[in-house]
């Protein structure tokens, strides 16, 4: 049976990777589909919106949450003496799922997204940003998604006790 400390870090993961997973969901099958009908100067501004205020606080602070409990829970699992066992697959494969989505935000979403800032209402450039941001945010969608059913498989293994051994 994994520690409290090992537990409370999945179920994190868990929470945080499901909010993320939803947040990026929307982002798939509704969000992107509409402002493909609306062309990219709504797109633009829209986004350039949404990215002040709150937006420019929730957005980071749920990904890093969910990257912290992921690849901390990983870690927390291995180092558990109680924990381990040939059933760490899950949550070893979502902490590496997890590193692969913030690298593909950080080197490869966050650069456009800082380039809209400045792109005005130049549709060329606009569009070219969109369709990037557009591809890679799939990409990051299909392994948010990944992550979190890892990170609920994970949370399945670690609270289920083995079959303890009767003494005889």
């Amino acid at each position: 049976m994994a520690s409290s400390s090992t537990k409370g870090l999945a179920l994190g993961a868990a929470l945080f990777g499901g909010l993320q997973a939803g947040v990026t969901a929307n982002r798939a099958f509704v969000l992107l589909p509409a402002w493909e009908r609306l062309g990219v100067i709504p797109w633009a501004n829209f986004t350039r919106a949404e990215n002040v205020g709150i937006g420019a606080l929730f957005y980071p602070v749920l990904g890093l949450a969910a990257l912290l409990f992921t690849v901390s829970a990983a870690l927390a699992f291995r180092l558990d003496r109680t924990a381990r066992g040939s059933r760490r697959f899950p949550i070893h494969a979502a902490a590496l799922l997890a590193i692969v989505w913030a690298t593909v935000t950080r080197a490869l979403i966050l650069p456009e997204m800082f380039a809209l800032r400045d792109a005005g209402t130049n549709a060329a450039q606009l569009q070219q940003i969109f369709l990037t941001v557009s591809r890679w945010s799939g990409v990051n969608d299909v392994l948010h998604v990944l992550t979190f059913g890892l990170n609920l498989w994970a949370l399945a293994v670690i609270f289920s006790s083995p079959k303890e051994i009767a003494p005889q």
